[in-house]
């Protein structure tokens, strides 16, 4: 009798443990590039664009006064003599209830976005990605789902953190490009 209930336990538990197991829309983890020197999720890209460091310096400083809900506080440093731009804000994110359907608030990732100008090129360096709770938690740790403390929830924060940086990285290239001029020829 023992033994039988000792096999119906070790084939039902795992199978009731995977139904109380929290649902996800993604179940791995997105491919995000990790900088070999510092260890850290960093999005970096160095792009071709017409104008001189100074233009695209203007550019990036528009580009952040429009895009930020409170460029005041989003814009940490700006050093026109050499044409660099640092930025601090936040993306929201959010995991799925038992129901499936429900997203419920699950806080703030925080991100440092530097923009460097040179001739003809610039430089953007989205990194040091963090969610605050009782200290820094830097999210290269919800990489690692060995931790005692990881969460299936987990794999759909990474992604959502993956898919706001690529609409931040998307919406800065747009800002970056020269005005369009329109000549009123009649």
């Amino acid at each position: 009798m023992r033994r039988g209930f000792l096999f119906i336990m070790v084939c039902v538990f795992p199978f009731v443990g995977s139904l109380m197991a929290q649902k996800t829309q993604h179940n791995d983890f997105p491919n995000m590039p990790i900088d070999e020197n510092t260890k850290l999720v960093t999005y970096r890209e160095v792009v071709q664009q017409q104008g001189n460091s100074s233009v695209l310096y203007d550019r990036a400083v528009k580009w952040a006064n429009g895009y930020f809900s409170n460029p005041m506080v989003a814009i940490k440093k700006t050093d026109q003599n050499n044409t660099t731009l640092v930025c601090e804000s936040n993306i929201k994110i959010s995991t799925l209830a038992k129901d499936g359907k429900t997203w419920t608030a699950a806080g703030f990732v925080y991100y440092t976005l530097t923009i460097e100008a040179k001739e003809n090129r610039y430089r953007y360096t989205i990194t040091d990605i963090y969610k605050k709770e009782s200290a820094r938690f830097p999210i290269e740790k919800w990489l690692d789902n060995s931790r005692p403390e990881w969460t299936s929830a987990r794999y759909d924060h990474l992604h959502q953190i993956d898919e706001a940086v690529h609409k931040i990285i998307e919406a800065l290239k747009e800002g970056m490009q020269p005005e369009k001029v329109i000549i009123d020829e009649w």
